[in-house]
């Protein structure tokens, strides 16, 4: 797969900061999305009735790897957004053999920060067919 390949071999390149300087942590993109599931899971007690809540979370926001030591793998906006792309065209291949992008567009629409998922695409494999 080629898209899989290109953010593989672009996760070092300067692409992802570039693109992520204008993201503003909304995570539009990702509830906007037909294939992102990203949920946190917390207990809640009320009485004697104890819940189970399910919270759809967002790849993008700040806290979104955070454990309960405070560790963050995906600390900067920039890991995150690399990180959102590597699940869809590369986590996915591999696990269920198709993309998780249907092409759509509607995250690309709803971005304040007009990040566009095709520019950034087109970003790697230039920057990827320049380099020695």
């Amino acid at each position: 797969n080629s898209v899989q390949r290109l953010v593989k071999d672009g996760f070092s390149l300067d692409t992802w900061r570039e693109f992520m300087l204008t993201g503003v942590e909304c995570g539009g993109c990702n509830f906007i999305c037909d294939t992102c599931h990203c949920f946190l899971l917390a207990d809640e007690q009320e009485g004697q009735k104890n819940s189970r809540l399910r919270f759809w979370d967002a790849c993008q926001y700040a806290n979104f790897a955070k454990v309960a030591g405070g560790a963050n793998p995906l600390r900067t906006r920039t890991q995150r957004l690399r990180n959102r792309f590597l699940k869809k065209f590369d986590f996915f291949v591999e696990n269920l053999g198709l993309p998780a992008c249907c092409g759509c567009g509607r995250c690309i629409e709803v971005c304040p920060g007009k990040i566009d998922i095709r520019e950034v695409l087109k970003d790697l494999a230039k920057r990827l067919k320049s380099s020695p």
